[in-house]
């Protein structure tokens, strides 16, 4: 009873403190809420003494906070636990900061699934908090149960109490068993997905690269297949014209007589170099017409049309070249 008094003692002053040492509890509702809360704790765990001290939060805020402090009983098989037992400035809206220390003989191991490296504690019961139903004296029960669970310290385990008392687990110890399998899984699932997503990431850079490049040579190909048919327009205009000619000009020559020798020879040379000019043209359009049909631009069968075409027009030019040239002789001179 008078450790009691004393826990409320000091809570009233700290509450009433002003100045520097104001807490930074503002509703005065609220503080009595927090001195009832507070006081039923202690009287349910005798071990915890109330503190005050300048609490910082993770965004470096400080705040002048009320704490619970010390050793919180599990089992009479089991060491305590060390536990400070924070009350938020928003208190009792905002859950309770819970952090459980090491001691000097016992050391908190890194893979608990209930509080990290730190000793940070984020119970299911911290995560369910619902002021009214949500009190500090609950909450310290809650601890009580997963430590049962999962010590925070490593001993020498005692044997396991007989299987009658296992039936009487509650649905919170069995939800809180299922928290920490699902801590667990949880961890090595989140482990999976990172090196999943960072291989998939690799996988995805590489396909832009790659169609990348595919976009660029189907442009440079577009560009080819536009030159080889402007090349094509232009050659089968050359043959136009040519056989146009060819259909104008191409009857039998005419043999002049005495008085047109001059004439009759520049004519022959004129029509000759013509005629050799329009067979080395045709050769000119084949070739074209060869590279159009490996592009694709031109299927075969307009191709074989095309050729055998421009063959009898250029084996008709180079007969007459044939013919001119025999027939040089025959001038009067």
């Amino acid at each position: 009873m008078a450790s009691s008094s004393s826990s409320a003692r000091f809570i009233d002053a700290a509450l009433r403190a002003t100045g520097e040492r104001a807490l930074s509890y503002t509703d005065c509702n609220l503080k009595w809420v927090i001195r009832q809360h507070l006081l039923a704790l202690l009287d349910d765990f005798p071990t915890l003494a109330p503190r005050s001290d300048t609490f910082t939060d993770d965004d470096g805020a400080a705040s002048h906070l009320l704490q619970a402090h010390g050793f919180l009983p599990i089992s009479s098989a089991t060491p305590h636990v060390l536990v400070t037992i924070w009350l938020h400035r928003s208190y009792p809206h905002h859950a309770p900061i819970v952090h459980v220390f090491p001691t000097d003989a016992r050391l908190l191991p890194h893979d608990h699934p209930f509080f990290d490296p730190s000793g940070a504690v984020a119970s299911p019961y911290l995560h369910r908090w619902r002021y009214p139903s949500s009190d500090l004296s609950h909450l310290a029960r809650n601890l009580v149960n997963i430590f049962r669970l999962r010590h925070p310290y490593h001993f020498d385990t005692t044997p396991p109490p007989p299987a009658a008392d296992a039936s009487l687990a509650s649905r919170l110890e069995a939800t809180d068993r299922l928290h920490a399998r699902l801590h667990r899984d949880t961890k090595q699932f989140q482990a999976r997905i990172g090196e999943e997503i960072e291989r998939f990431g690799s996988v995805q850079l590489a396909l832009r690269d790659r169609a990348k490049t595919i976009e660029s040579g189907l442009r440079d190909l577009e560009a080819e297949r536009l030159r080889l048919e402007r090349s094509l327009e232009e050659k089968a205009e050359d043959a136009n014209v040519l056989s146009a000619w060819l259909q104008v000009h191409g009857g039998k020559p005419q043999v002049p007589d005495d008085t047109e020798a001059l004439e009759a020879v520049g004519e022959r040379e004129r029509r000759m170099a013509e005629s050799e000019a329009a067979a080395g043209a045709i050769d000119d359009v084949v070739c074209a017409l060869d590279e159009a049909l490996a592009a694709g631009v031109l299927d075969a069968g307009a191709y074989a049309k095309q050729v055998r075409r421009l063959a009898r027009e250029q084996f008709f030019h180079n007969a007459l070249v044939r013919k001119i040239q025999q027939t040089s002789g025959d001038l009067p001179w």
